[in-house]
């Protein structure tokens, strides 16, 4: 059964808030944490239906995710639920419909156009830390605040994915997957070789969502 929890791969993501943790040096929030007016979301109801559509956030300020890496990641997703649900009906869902701000309203006359009553969102994103700043960085997420540790001169690439149940309004899982690739000051500074670490982050980070969908998803059904 797919349950609300999360699965962390890679990173040690502690719970922000506590007394004992020191201040980030950089606060972001992920394209998916913005999707909604509420935040966080509510975790728990039932678990995932027969129909269910995929879809990744866009940003109003970036744009839509770039086509190649919104297709993996609704395959990833799509792989795992063929998997984990023989006979699910997988639709995927145009980002057009995903604009930020609309919240569940929007959510579930969008399940109703495409004939879903399960909508799974995803987002990916990115955030450099420089070579003078280690430390915390705050990530906002669709179901709360999480702080990872960064090393200086770090590419951190982020994966938000949260399982909605447009009935209840329920998150029934939700996970965060991050990579972290070593990139310098000059690599950063060139536009070709930043693109070519993004392009590396980003299929590290697609590794792991595939990796932790399979062991939570696709092993918990046998």
């Amino acid at each position: 059964m797919i349950r609300g929890k999360l699965g962390v791969l890679f990173l040690v993501l502690a719970m922000g808030g506590c007394a004992s943790t020191p201040e980030p040096v950089a606060q972001i929030d992920t394209r998916l944490a913005g999707y909604f007016t509420q935040s966080p979301l509510d975790e728990g109801g039932r678990e995932a239906a027969l129909r269910v559509g995929v879809g990744v956030v866009p940003s109003e300020a970036i744009g839509a995710q770039d086509e190649s890496t919104r297709l993996g990641m609704i395959a990833a997703v799509r792989a795992a639920l063929d998997k984990a649900r023989p006979g699910v009906s997988v639709r995927p869902i145009d980002d057009s419909y995903l604009k930020a701000g609309r919240g569940l309203a929007n959510l579930r006359k969008t399940g109703q156009l495409f004939g879903v009553d399960t909508v799974v969102l995803l987002s990916l994103d990115r955030h450099f830390q420089p070579a003078d700043a280690p430390g915390l960085v705050r990530v906002g997420t669709a179901t709360g605040a999480r702080d990872v540790y960064l090393s200086a001169q770090t590419l951190l690439t982020y994966i938000d994915m949260a399982v909605i149940d447009l009935a209840s309004g329920q998150v029934t899982d939700a996970r965060q997957v991050s990579s972290e690739l070593g990139v310098d000051a000059k690599t950063w500074g060139d536009a070709r070789l930043r693109r070519r670490a993004e392009a590396d982050a980003t299929a590290q980070a697609l590794q792991s969502l595939q990796a932790a969908l399979r062991e939570d998803w696709v092993l918990a059904r046998r």
